[in-house]
């Protein structure tokens, strides 16, 4: 049982009689999300809530009826409920994690990790995670991860076939000619991690460009989206939790973007971005390059300056407030 990293919990043998309504079939010992969270005393109209859901006599609760300890509970989240325009509204995944899945157990598993738009890579395997269904190739209708008979099955949840996992996977293509490489894969993983320790309170590893107790690194990587947004002459509308808009005086004032509204190919060309422009150079290895007028031959060096001049005149002398900002953690 991977404790910090599967959505649905692997249940040990508990107090079987008080809860046996909210059981799978009795092979199983799983339990389904939603019904084992509301039994534990969460107020949710939807399993999705819980990544933000912070109760500390339900996590009490829930702790002891799983077996798992609070802060393996508290760890589980996406972060605290003012960062829910940081969760997806639809499900992504690492095509390699789902294979190995349906080996191991011939189940697949969403990972809580996935979730949060900090994600864009699987860790593992080096991959951008996808989010259109191989099979109907649409987004966001609850493919792959299905509830049938018992079981999590790998269906299409639009033509109700099976999907098929096993073929050859393109290549990842990323905006302005950003590849994978040592130094980018390093960079994105610190950033990945640290943006989700920032989401729920904790104390980052590495220090970056601009933060301090006053601005938070979530802060500054959407202050960074939009810039980027706004350049690219591209501003979604997505639509932000029901719940979140509740808890808002004047939800309009306080929207932002963040990467988890986007696809997953362009929130992974920001988050790439953000990881070399809110670094300190000095340490890398190997020289970034990229090509921001997009002409095919990625050949100019992504340093905070280059990234300042490509932003539009409308934001450029707020990236360059934002690249002068001192480092912190």
């Amino acid at each position: 049982m991977k404790e910090t990293r599967l959505l649905h919990i692997a249940i040990p043998s508990i107090n079987a009689e008080e809860i046996e309504s909210y059981r799978r079939p009795q092979n199983q010992g799983v339990f389904r999300t939603l019904h084992l969270a509301v039994h534990a005393g969460y107020p949710l109209r939807g399993a999705r809530e819980l990544d933000c859901c912070l109760q500390p006599q339900a996590d009490r609760t829930l702790a002891a009826m799983t077996g798992l300890s609070q802060r393996s509970i508290k760890v589980m989240r996406c972060g605290t409920p003012q960062g829910r325009l940081w969760v997806r509204d639809h499900a992504v995944w690492c095509r390699q994690c789902v294979r190995e899945d349906l080996l191991e157990g011939d189940e697949p598993w969403e990972r809580r990790s996935w979730r949060t738009g900090a994600a864009v890579f699987c860790e593992r395997h080096r991959r951008v995670l996808e989010e259109a269904c191989p099979r109907c190739n649409k987004i966001g209708k609850g493919c792959l991860f299905l509830s049938d008979k018992g079981r999590m099955q790998p269906l299409c949840a639009v033509k109700g076939d099976k999907i098929n996992l096993w073929g050859d996977v393109s290549n990842d293509q990323f905006p302005w000619g950003l590849t994978i490489d040592r130094t980018i894969s390093r960079c994105v993983n610190a950033l990945s991690i640290d943006l989700c320790r920032s989401l729920v309170g904790q104390t980052l590893h590495a220090q970056w460009r601009g933060v301090s107790r006053e601005r938070r690194l979530t802060t500054i990587v959407e202050e960074l989206t939009l810039m980027i947004l706004i350049t690219i002459d591209y501003l979604p509308r997505p639509q932000p939790p029901l719940c979140w808009m509740l808890e808002q005086s004047d939800w309009k004032a306080a929207f932002h973007y963040t990467p988890a509204m986007l696809p997953v190919p362009l929130a992974a060309g920001i988050i790439m971005l953000a990881s070399v422009v809110l670094s300190d150079h000095q340490f890398f290895e190997d020289r970034v390059f990229w090509d921001p007028s997009e002409c095919q031959i990625a050949c100019e060096p992504l340093t905070p300056e280059t990234y300042v001049m490509w932003l539009h005149p409308k934001v450029r002398s707020w990236g360059r407030y934002l690249i002068s900002a001192p480092f912190g953690v």
